[in-house]
């Protein structure tokens, strides 16, 4: 049944006894996401493989219901909440992907944290709501950047500005040699055995 502000609201009956029921509400929170905004007809910025998934034709639920989470490793998640399990997908698995990336039920996963607003930054910033730290290279990196000598700032986003940093190493090495070179060769033509 779907309530006068869109949410869908259901009711999951734990029956007790016969005569004494227990309703508690099981719904789906929207996100807020417009899945246009992100189309990458917008941007550059905008992954093309996470539009693909979140708008796939037989689960366009993806881009109402999708949220993105963090395990406690660092690994970023996209999917739903259920019951604790998460039914979803690894987020690098669909910007990788795309539309072929498997969503699955991962049962237990506990620890599991929300990105606070990922989907408005995402609006905003484009990729670097997920690379915040912008060390990752993305397909179409070639357009995050503007360059000018030794600089560059992000264009995706336009927080952020790097230095190109050149530095040379030093590198020792030692190698056991023959003092007799090509030794072990000429005693193997002769039909010698190699000591």
């Amino acid at each position: 049944m779907r309530s006068s502000n869109g949410q869908i609201n259901r009711t999951l009956e734990l029956t007790m006894s016969e005569t004494n029921t227990v309703e508690r509400p099981v719904g789906l929170q929207p996100n807020g996401l417009d899945a246009r905004a992100v189309a990458p007809r917008n941007g550059a910025k905008y992954s093309p493989n996470l539009y693909k998934w979140l708008t796939m034709r037989n689960k366009k639920h993806h881009a109402w219901t999708s949220r993105v989470y963090r395990d406690g490793s660092g690994t970023l998640w996209i999917g739903m909440l259920d019951l604790g399990d998460l039914i979803g997908a690894r987020l690098m698995n669909v910007l990788c992907c795309g539309a072929k990336a498997e969503s699955f039920c991962y049962v237990g996963m506990r620890g599991l944290v929300e990105v606070a607003d990922f989907w408005p930054r995402y609006v905003r910033d484009g990729r670097c709501a997920i690379d915040t730290e912008h060390c990752t290279y993305f397909v179409g990196d070639d357009t995050r950047w503007t360059v000018d000598g030794d600089t560059r700032a992000c264009l995706w986003c336009g927080k952020a500005q790097q230095v190109l940093v050149r530095w040379t190493e030093t590198v020792e090495r030692q190698q056991w040699r023959d003092l007799q070179p090509n030794a072990g060769i000429h005693r193997a033509a002769e039909g010698r055995p190699v000591e």
